[in-house]
């Protein structure tokens, strides 16, 4: 699908579920209006709404119409985030569209961290003290199993034709230590896998952790991998991620062209 075809299928999406507005179950006095499209955000698109007959602003998340094929289970997440948001963690969510195609949030004055607050140490020490907290949030239930979910990364590019034989052969050495590493008793907790600046808000009073499509029960050396590497102790997890982010990658350019 050209970039041309994405936009305007994406503008389509996005009419028809301010469409909605009035099953939103908010005291909306007229349907909401676009104020401007948030920049950042990769598998979603963001937008600032106009919110009459609330005091403040909306967040309306479009989200990614191809969930699957990124390995994303919205039901999941809607389970994680409302956890998550209980515990302070995360923004809480006003209405999840039904068919999964958006959601709804308040709008949140906060900036977005950026890579100079993963290099600082106080920051990184907030961020720290967060991460384990979402490691002793509830979590579906069974953990991960990572030589799956990164198959299915791997299987839609073989498919497609993109994988060419170098990586192939390298697949072929990674695949057995993806068996070995799902078998192996190692303890598990809730992970984001997706810890990256642009997913932490900061606002006047806290941080919060948003967008948690990936998240799922794991491996908890993978948030710390995220935000210090040197701070791992299980010597697979940097491969590991290392695939799974080149795959995506692969899949997100692919759908791009």
């Amino acid at each position: 699908m050209s970039a041309n075809s994405i936009e305007t299928h994406s503008n389509r999406r996005l009419a028809k579920a301010l469409s909605t507005w009035s099953d939103w179950g908010l005291p909306l006095t007229a349907r909401p209006e676009i104020l401007e499209q948030v920049p950042g955000g990769r598998t979603n698109r963001n937008f600032r709404l106009a919110a009459p007959g609330l005091d403040n602003d909306l967040l309306l998340r479009l989200n990614h119409p191809e969930p699957r094929r990124l390995g994303i289970q919205r039901a999941a997440e809607r389970e994680i985030m409302a956890t998550a948001a209980e515990s302070g963690i995360s923004r809480p969510f006003w209405y999840w569209d039904p068919a999964d195609q958006f959601v709804v949030f308040p709008w949140l004055t906060a900036r977005a961290w950026t890579a100079e607050d993963f290099a600082c140490p106080e920051q990184r020490g907030r961020l720290l003290n967060i991460i384990a907290q979402v490691r002793l949030l509830e979590a579906p239930r069974p953990r991960r199993a990572y030589l799956p979910y990164v198959e299915h990364y791997w299987w839609q590019l073989k498919n497609a034709g993109l994988i060419d034989r170098t990586l192939d052969q390298r697949w072929q050495s990674i695949r057995p230590r993806l068996v070995a590493f799902d078998l192996e008793e190692w303890p598990s907790g809730l992970v984001h896998h997706d810890l990256i600046p642009a997913n932490i808000l900061e606002t006047a009073d806290q941080l919060y952790v948003i967008d948690w499509e990936y998240a799922a029960r794991g491996h908890p050396d993978i948030d710390l991998w995220s935000l210090d590497p040197s701070s791992v102790r299980e010597p697979f997890v940097p491969e590991l991620m290392s695939w799974i982010n080149h795959l995506w990658e692969r899949l997100a350019q692919a759908q791009s062209q």
